[in-house]
């Protein structure tokens, strides 16, 4: 079973690609990584971690979602044309590290709502007829695959902003 914790976080800077992408083409999603790391490194930053998934809307599964591919910087920096830069909110965040890799990470999301829910904390998160719409939904990856080939040994970090 995992785990579940709440966390005070300070804000977090970041560098990275906004876009829609579908589950079925998540390898069009991931492609941006290599990208991201190779255009921070050409203008002079330096990542402060692994990889985040901001999700920002969705609407099923099947759907097309809108989600930024992130790496945290420690200041908001530009790196060249077509990405962008932000900052992840400060606030509690409910914060789940799975054991089991990319695979298990469907579960967590429907355990971690489930545990809100009766712990009666309240995700930071606005209902649309479009879909969920996320103040704070994260998913950082904390093992890199060049090191670790075996995605269910992957340490991954869920967090949800709390409201």
């Amino acid at each position: 079973m995992t785990t579940f914790a709440v966390e005070q976080r300070a804000e977090r800077p970041w560098v990275g690609v906004r876009m829609t992408g579908e589950l079925a083409h998540w390898d069009r999603v991931n492609a941006h990584v290599p990208k991201l790391y190779a255009a921070l490194a050409a203008a002079g930053g330096i990542p402060e971690g692994g990889p985040i998934y901001q999700y920002h809307r969705l609407k099923t599964a099947a759907d097309p979602m809108d989600i930024t591919v992130s790496v945290p910087v420690p200041a908001c920096m530009e790196i060249g044309d077509g990405f962008e830069t932000g900052i992840i909110p400060s606030g509690r965040y409910l914060v789940a590290r799975p054991a089991g890799g990319p695979d298990v990470l469907g579960t967590v999301h429907g355990e971690m709502w489930q545990w809100a829910a009766v712990q009666g904390l309240e995700l930071a998160v606005d209902e649309r007829a479009d879909g969920i719409h996320w103040r704070g939904r994260t998913e950082q990856f904390l093992t890199d695959p060049a090191m670790e080939p075996d995605r269910s040994k992957w340490a991954i970090e869920v967090a949800y902003l709390l409201a």
